[in-house]
């Protein structure tokens, strides 16, 4: 008897852990952004992807596929509008064959856009107050130019969103700034084709990666 009692433990435990590595990062198939981003995006929705992200970074990560040059490159101009202020923008190449255990599919050219968790849940920390970490920011948590950090946090005390300077801290980290990543094919998206913003940051991950 101790034994079946020591097994139906560690079943449930094994089956605990792994209910809760799942649902660390879940997945709708659907474009489920705020109803607040720009109207053009409306005609993708059914064809984008929505990741809920829960891994010790609490975000929201949007994909949208393309199968024509011309409809990326007509959404381009509004999808930059989406990006804050100081932003980076991340290139990437296609991969074939895609590597496995990698949470995005990079196998086809795609806008991706990670932005703060839709819809907002108030969060606090026992003792404080809460919190919503999504729009509008408080001015406290911008750069002496107006811009956001990539992630938040709530402070000690409980009463207000904190930048978090260092994305190694082990604390539950909120994101602030929306940034976008382009899967480029050189066919359905070109960067010899579309307008790149100067004051942009370019982070280039298309080389080290094959």
């Amino acid at each position: 008897m101790p034994h079946r009692k020591l097994f139906l433990l560690i079943a449930f435990v094994f089956f605990f852990s792994c209910c809760l590595c799942f649902a660390l990062v879940t997945t709708r198939y659907i474009g489920d952004w705020p109803d607040t981003w720009p109207k053009e995006l409306e005609p993708f929705r059914k064809k984008a992807m929505t990741f809920d992200i829960m891994t010790g970074t609490q975000e929201n990560a949007y994909e949208i596929h393309f199968e024509k040059r011309e409809e990326f490159e007509n959404l381009w101009p509004t999808i930059l509008k989406l990006k804050d202020k100081g932003a980076p923008l991340t290139l990437r190449s296609i991969e074939k064959p895609f590597k496995k255990g990698k949470l995005f599919n990079n196998e086809k050219p795609v806008v991706r856009i990670f932005s703060y968790c839709h819809p907002a849940q108030p969060r606090y920390r026992p003792g404080g107050k809460k919190l919503i970490p999504a729009p509008p920011w408080p001015d406290s948590i911008k750069s002496p130019t107006g811009q956001l950090p990539e992630y938040v946090t709530i402070s000690q005390d409980g009463n207000s969103l904190i930048p978090v300077e260092d994305r190694k801290l082990t604390v539950i980290k909120y994101r602030a700034r929306t940034d976008i990543e382009l899967v480029v094919d050189g066919n359905i998206i070109d960067l010899n084709r579309i307008p790149l913003p100067a004051d942009t940051p370019i982070i280039d991950k298309r080389f080290e990666e094959k």
